[in-house]
């Protein structure tokens, strides 16, 4: 994969996930099979979006900034991320009401027909910044 076609696919990511959630889960295929090696969990497109819709409730200002991309091999590239929100106290995975949660992301994905197929992410922990409790 070129670095344009790759940058193309990270923005629609950042954008779909930022302006137009309810979308976001057609950007993976039905197939889709994720690995997160630092947690040693594995998932398909169900549970991939069931997290980012536990991570929007908490944190409804969450905001995604593509920091990087890579290209890859073949339908490989790789996205550097930066996750940001607030959380509003719904869910104690992202702490106290009012913290600041900043969680960085490295994610390789495989793209095929459009879609994201497989990744393996590497993910930080949420890191609470502050907050009232």
């Amino acid at each position: 994969m070129n670095l344009e076609e790759a940058t193309r696919l990270a923005k629609r990511h950042e954008h779909v996930y930022n302006d137009d959630f309810e979308r976001y889960a057609g950007l993976y295929a039905d197939d889709y099979d994720g690995y997160r090696p630092n947690r040693g969990t594995s998932g398909g497109k169900v549970e991939m979006y069931a997290l980012e819709q536990r991570a929007t409730a908490a944190c409804p200002d969450r905001k995604t900034k593509v920091l990087r991309v890579l290209a890859g091999e073949g339908d490989w590239f790789g996205i550097e991320e930066l996750w940001q929100g607030t959380n509003t106290g719904s869910d104690e995975m992202f702490g106290p009401p009012g913290a600041k949660i900043a969680i960085y992301a490295f994610t390789v994905y495989e793209v095929r027909d459009g879609k994201f197929t497989r990744s393996v992410a590497w993910t930080g922990r949420p890191a609470a910044q502050g907050g009232t409790a």
